[in-house]
């Protein structure tokens, strides 16, 4: 019975080491798919931090592209609004230039205007509802200032040295286009609205 007792020994020890090397393997193959899993679960988190961040920045982009899209919206609505402000006040200028509060500056414009062409010969374009006054105003002797009645003189006057080299521009059109910018911020500000 020795030799069945060595080979019950030998059986026992060999199904010892299958046992052994089977719980190995599947203690490896545990590992391998745990990694496995874990890696594909990082992979996923990945992918899915990389769309959420896709995501949020297209809907960055969308909001920023609609902000742009507004404030260009509300800046020509602005500028249509002071559009028809000013061509509004441009239309009332002939009545002011007739009127008495722009009457009674002619004599210090007339002056500033003769103090900037130097003594020169000059010659004032201005509508005929001004000329009677800046004919009586104008200096009697040299140097020659003529008056010319210009439909297209604007409200007010131009006062141009005979060889071009000055021109004073004393139009009331001319005035409203150099305070444009200070008006606009005041219209604004009555409409309450920012400039």
């Amino acid at each position: 019975m020795g030799l069945e007792h060595l080979l019950e020994a030998l059986e026992r020890d060999a199904q010892g080491q299958i046992d052994q090397l089977l719980a190995q393997a599947r203690a490896e193959a545990e590992g391998v798919s745990a990694a496995a899993t874990a890696a594909l679960a990082q992979r996923r988190g990945a992918a899915a931090d990389a769309r959420e961040r896709t995501r949020l920045l297209e809907v960055e982009q969308a909001v920023t592209r609609a902000r742009r899209a507004a404030r260009r919206s509300v800046l020509e609505a602005r500028e249509r609004l002071l559009e028809r402000v000013f061509t509004v006040a441009r239309g009332g200028l002939p009545a002011a230039a007739a009127g008495p509060a722009y009457r009674s500056g002619i004599p210090a414009a007339l002056a500033g205007a003769l103090a900037a062409i130097g003594g020169a010969e000059a010659v004032i374009r201005c509508p005929q509802t001004l000329a009677q006054d800046l004919e009586r105003l104008r200096p009697p002797a040299p140097p020659s200032v003529q008056v010319v009645v210009d439909p297209a003189a604007g409200s007010g006057f131009r006062m141009a040295t005979t060889d071009g080299a000055v021109e004073v521009d004393e139009t009331l059109e001319s005035r409203l286009d150099r305070l444009r910018p200070a008006l606009a911020r005041r219209v604004l500000a009555q409409l309450e609205i920012e400039p």
